[in-house]
């Protein structure tokens, strides 16, 4: 019994460690910016599907808590219920089937402000995760 529990714990350690976790990011999480950035990159601990998965950058606009608008923002996005007004990516720079690092355009000229990034991604092993992460732009003297 202890030789079968003994392989099985590391079977099942492997399984847990088996999804597509947002391991990088550039911008980083919580970054103050001073210059608009013109893309987003994400780096995941293993390849994901890029036909069956997510990404997307909003600008937030509504007042109060930034955390808890892009929270419901990211509800409503990940639940493909609709893609709500202030989206600025121009989609995947990357190409191919599947990427460990993934990057999207930018608008030129962001507006100074609190931003969203937003992905739900199939990873190669058929596990699904999703997330968000804030970031700002802010020039030098301005308010976001």
């Amino acid at each position: 019994m202890k030789r079968l529990l003994l392989g099985v714990i590391p079977a099942l350690a492997g399984m847990a460690l088996a999804h597509a976790y947002l391991v990088s990011s550039s911008p980083p999480e919580n970054a103050r910016l001073e210059a608009p950035p013109t893309e987003v990159r994400l780096g995941f601990t293993e390849a994901v599907v890029l036909p069956f998965s997510l990404f997307r950058v909003y600008r937030l606009e509504a007042p109060g808590n930034p955390r808890q608008a892009a929270e419901a923002l990211a509800a409503r996005v990940l639940a493909r219920r609709e893609d709500p007004p202030g989206r600025v990516d121009l989609g995947l720079k990357t190409q191919g089937r599947s990427a460990e690092n993934v990057v999207l355009a930018l608008e030129p000229g962001l507006r100074p402000g609190v931003y969203v990034v937003v992905w739900r991604v199939l990873s190669v092993d058929t596990h699904v995760t999703s997330g968000f992460y804030l970031f700002t732009y802010q020039p030098p003297g301005g308010r976001p």
